[in-house]
């Protein structure tokens, strides 16, 4: 007996309305637009050089917990 292989059909049915695109609806609004967020700018000098103080603190701060282990 042959194999019946099922048919899907789809039916598209355009209406009447238009869809309007301009600059303002194909922007992404709301809280976080323009806050720069997942972007990335060279570190200044002041930062570089906090970050280095930050990590030696830590890593004195580690000595002294092992050492009174």
């Amino acid at each position: 007996m042959p194999e019946q292989t099922p048919t899907v059909s789809t039916t598209v049915q355009q209406g009447t309305q238009t869809q309007q695109t301009d600059d303002t609806t194909s922007r992404a609004t709301g809280a976080g637009v323009n806050t720069g967020a997942g972007t990335t700018r060279p570190k200044t000098e002041a930062e570089i050089e906090a970050d280095k103080r930050y990590e030696e603190a830590m890593e004195e701060e580690y000595a002294k917990r092992e050492g009174g282990a």
